[in-house]
């Protein structure tokens, strides 16, 4: 009897018997021989939050091509396979669905049963993850794909952090890090999105402890977030701002030689204001950089506790007042100004992990920190210690995870 030989090619029921022929022969199978030339491509792990992309598809393609290359050349070949896990972005998929299909929380379900949907996930998308490379005849040895939180790959992660810590390698030290409050987790930098918000910078008054005759009494500073004050450590004057002043006046006469039309008007502004603080801020600037030089300090408002005033060059004389306040535990830039003078000024978290100040804060601890936000204005202002407010378009880091 003659087999009908179809009208269009059904590339999906050949193709999956010709892949399936290649699994049952092992022809991807990469077993250690005598051979001197051998080629291994690890395979970058796509992440169990859900189905591959077109960034995947051409990928592995590239990769496919050169382990086929080197394999029919005789070289013994291996593609390393396998799945990441990918742990934040996960949990959050994972908490999603939970909240728009069951309206719970983690919280709600506790965390054993949300670990176990999590797992539950991780081996849906796995199959499915594996299962659309094999649909593009990607040849790797399946028979040795590997999780990154397997039994295997987590007893070697293990091994290999101990020894690293046994050697001297590594080490635990306090270190700044991006917290999201909502996942309660630390996330690197390229997970944070910037986005700039209608905000506000609070100039706040700063007391100067017992003040000579003709020094000021306050030094002023500006913030995005006046909660973060609480953990205020001290506050910086640049050591030179007379030099600072006239480098950014010949660079912005430098850029006005270069320049015309509406660019040319916003720079000669620009000019004149630097030129005028010149007149106005630098003999204050002067007079803060001799008081710190004699190591005298100012008053914290709202918690009542003595911080230095330093000399640091992160503080911009041609901004502001001229001086700004130094929280190494909430700021990059200013945790950098605690390393240059740490056995000067201390370091202190406010924070609790889910975003509530904790006993640092004094009396506002136990607050969210939005809420603290809007007391301690509240307090700055009845104080008489709020010098201006100004608005302003600011930008916020916001984790991509969460958003928050």
């Amino acid at each position: 009897m003659q087999r009908e030989i179809p009208k269009v090619y059904d590339y999906e029921d050949l193709q999956k018997r010709i892949y399936q022929r290649w699994l049952n022969k092992k022809a991807f199978a990469a077993i250690p021989d005598e051979r001197q030339n051998s080629y291994v491509i690890m395979m970058p792990l796509p992440n169990v939050t859900g189905a591959l992309h077109m960034g995947h598809a051409m990928d592995n393609v590239m990769q496919d091509l050169l382990i086929r290359w080197h394999r029919m050349s005789g070289d013994n070949t291996l593609w390393m396979p396998g799945t990441d896990h990918a742990g934040i972005a996960t949990q959050a998929v994972v908490e999603k669905r939970l909240f728009e299909l069951e309206g719970k929380t983690r919280h709600d379900i506790g965390r054993e049963a949300l670990v176990a949907r999590i797992w539950e996930w991780k081996d849906r998308y796995q199959h499915r993850i594996i299962e659309q490379l094999q649909r593009m005849g990607c040849s790797s040895d399946w028979d040795r794909i590997r999780f990154t939180m397997d039994r295997i790959c987590t007893a070697a992660i293990r091994e290999t952090f101990f020894s690293m810590f046994k050697d001297g390698l590594i080490y635990r030290g306090i270190r700044l890090v991006n917290w999201d409050c909502q996942l309660q987790t630390a996330v690197s930098d390229d997970e944070i999105v910037y986005e700039a918000v209608l905000g506000f910078f609070w100039h706040i008054r700063y007391p100067v402890i017992d003040p000579r005759p003709g020094e000021p009494e306050s030094v002023v500073v500006a913030t995005t977030r006046p909660e973060t004050m609480l953990a205020d450590t001290a506050v910086a004057c640049h050591p030179e701002p007379e030099r600072a002043l006239a480098e950014q006046i010949e660079k912005v006469k430098h850029r006005l030689s270069m320049v015309h039309g509406k660019e040319k008007v916003s720079l000669e502004q620009e000019l004149n204001n630097l030129l005028e603080r010149k007149q106005t801020i630098l003999p204050l600037l002067e007079q803060l950089v001799t008081m710190a030089q004699d190591g005298r300090q100012i008053l914290l408002p709202l918690q009542e506790r003595a911080i230095p005033l330093i000399c640091d060059e992160w503080a911009k004389p041609e901004l502001g007042s001229g001086c700004v306040k130094i929280t190494p535990g909430h700021d990059p830039n200013d945790y950098d100004v605690w390393q240059r003078h740490h056995q000067n000024i201390d370091i202190l978290n406010i924070l609790n992990p889910d975003g509530t100040l904790n006993n640092n804060a004094g009396a506002y601890a136990g607050l969210d920190r939005f809420v603290a936000r809007e007391k301690v204005i509240t307090a700055l202002e009845t104080q008489g210690l709020m010098a201006k407010i100004e608005k302003r378009d600011v930008e916020i880091g916001h984790s991509d995870r969460s958003k928050t």
